[in-house]
């Protein structure tokens, strides 16, 4: 388990599941916003074995993964 700084990323972390994990472990967290909600999505290297979605995006507001 990797530590993040923000309790908004811990919560994140230890909801997900672990498609979600790897992503915060392995990828490049952007932000972006979605119908208003703060969202922040996980992208990794299409380089990397595990290829489920190729990341993953968390709701900041609703505080649940995005599918």
């Amino acid at each position: 388990m990797q530590t993040h700084k923000s309790p908004t990323l811990e919560h994140a972390y230890s909801v997900g599941g672990a498609r979600e994990k790897f992503a915060m472990d392995n990828g490049r967290l952007t932000i972006f916003f979605l119908r208003g909600e703060k969202c922040y999505r996980f992208t990794y290297s299409k380089d990397l074995d595990y290829q489920d979605a190729n990341g993953a995006t968390y709701n900041t507001v609703t505080k649940t993964w995005i599918d």
